[in-house]
């Protein structure tokens, strides 16, 4: 008995946190799917059916960890995906913009390094968060064919894991052909 308890204990630690898959409709594209680490929720917001929509992700605690993603895609007849120079310089000019509000002296880009993406982040420790508001700012794009995926993380308390889950989230997003309506 005191060996099946323990094989049962040793499998269960074996196997991944149970993760919710979250697709995202695009009009006109492929949908984007996040898998959500468990027990992190998300809320699709779509202001209007033609413009993109954001996807606010919370950890358990929203006051610790939340997450904005927002794919948009080019307008016109010849979409192209963006190029790494593109999507630095955006990176550049988010930086640009936080770092007067930062205890860091520089904001370097990172790349996020994802297989078959292009993507650069930045991170940020506010000097002065206000009262609600949140310590540590990461914040970046990622190309994804066509799209341009937008996403800042905030988070209070230590940075470290939850940045890290969350930047994972973001490489392991994957593009599906559209779910078909009845």
């Amino acid at each position: 008995m005191f060996r099946t308890a323990l094989a049962l204990i040793a499998f269960s630690l074996c196997l991944p946190a149970l993760a919710e898959e979250l697709r995202v409709p695009l009009p006109g594209h492929d949908d984007l799917v996040i898998e959500l680490p468990a027990p992190w929720r998300a809320q699709v917001r779509r202001p209007h059916a033609e413009l993109p929509p954001s996807v606010a992700i919370s950890g358990l605690d929203a006051k610790a960890l939340q997450m904005l993603i927002t794919p948009i895609w080019p307008v016109g007849s010849a979409p192209r995906a963006p190029t790494a120079e593109e999507l630095r310089a955006l990176v550049q000019a988010g930086a640009t913009r936080a770092q007067p509000k930062a205890v860091e002296r520089d904001l370097p880009l990172q790349e996020l390094g994802a297989p078959g993406k292009t993507g650069y982040y930045f991170s940020a420790t506010d000097r002065a968060p206000e009262p609600d508001g949140y310590k540590h700012l990461t914040q970046g794009v990622l190309g994804m064919n066509e799209l341009r995926v937008t996403f800042t993380v905030l988070v209070n308390g230590a940075p470290q894991e939850p940045t890290a889950q969350a930047l994972e989230l973001l490489r392991s997003m994957r593009r599906a052909p559209a779910a078909k309506t009845p």
